[in-house]
């Protein structure tokens, strides 16, 4: 293979519990990922053997060794000894936005690199490496419905959802995932076994308990330093959205709904104020191979 072409897909979180911290300074978190139809291209050329390049077409994403794509080609080669890659990456999705971006991006590089060099790497061996590289990449490798433990890195697969909608509003504003997480009120949340409610209605097929379950425990404290998330999610319930949620850090916020005329209709309405609004489908699978 000359080149490797890749869909890499993003995630949206549609419950995120902050269980507690840990000594290796991550939180422990309990959630459930679903990958959707957004996706960034990534493309794969070989180079010799201790060479990375890597091409950035988005100047608000580092294309250098900082961006988790590079890191991700550093890994294989220092896992199996492959030649050098050049990376060429087109960005769909929204930065610093709690979609998992930048992961999904690593992922795609772990999936291209294995088929461009023909590793013969299988899922097990490729997720080991993808965690080496950060906490959703090992989800984003396969994608899908899953719940996701300790780091985030424990996947449990679930039952694919179908016959609802996305709607994603990305205000202009930026949110770290550090200033998110440190915000969390550990312990002060008031538990409902809202994940596993989420897990409920997602195995029973029931979109309206599923909408009704949607809940995020940093989102209190991204409202704060982002009120526009709070004054989004209000607006998405008033226009018709039957769940809504902010995904992973922030500030992305996501309206589900049955049907896509409703979502277009409501990402319509929300255009402007410099907000990045995609319309997507949840999808089964994660980084996809699309030509070579």
């Amino acid at each position: 293979m000359k080149r490797v072409r890749v869909e890499a897909r993003c995630k949206i979180n549609l419950g995120l519990e902050v269980v507690g911290s840990r000594p290796d300074g991550y939180h422990e978190i309990d959630t459930v990922f679903q990958t959707v139809s957004l996706a960034d291209a990534v493309e794969l050329t070989p180079l010799p053997a201790g060479e990375i390049r890597l091409d950035v077409l988005d100047d608000r994403a580092p294309a250098g060794p900082s961006n988790l794509a590079w890191k991700a080609a550093e890994a294989v080669i220092e896992a199996t000894g492959a030649p050098g890659v050049s990376i060429r990456l087109e960005k769909r999705v929204p930065v610093a936005a709690g979609l998992g971006g930048g992961s999904a991006d690593a992922a795609a590089v772990l999936v291209g690199m294995n088929a461009l060099h023909e590793l013969g790497l299988g899922a097990t061996a490729l997720r080991r490496i993808a965690l080496t590289v950060g906490s959703d990449v090992p989800f984003l490798v396969g994608g899908g419905t899953a719940r996701g433990r300790g780091r985030g890195e424990e996947i449990e697969l679930l039952t694919p959802i179908d016959g609802v909608w996305f709607v994603l509003v990305t205000p202009a504003a930026e949110v770290s995932a550090r200033e998110a997480y440190a915000r969390a009120r550990i312990g002060l949340t008031g538990r409902t076994g809202f994940i596993k409610l989420i897990c409920s209605a997602i195995q029973d097929r029931d979109p309206g308990a599923l909408g009704l379950a949607l809940r995020n425990d940093l989102e209190p404290g991204v409202v704060v330093l982002c009120p526009e998330v709070g004054r989004l999610e209000a607006t998405l319930r008033e226009r018709g959205a039957t769940g809504v949620v902010m995904s992973g850090s922030g500030p992305t916020v996501v309206g589900m709904v049955r049907l896509r005329a409703d979502a277009e209709r409501i990402a319509a309405s929300l255009e402007g104020a410099g907000r990045r609004i995609h319309v997507v489908r949840p999808v089964d699978t994660g980084c996809v191979i699309s030509g070579a």
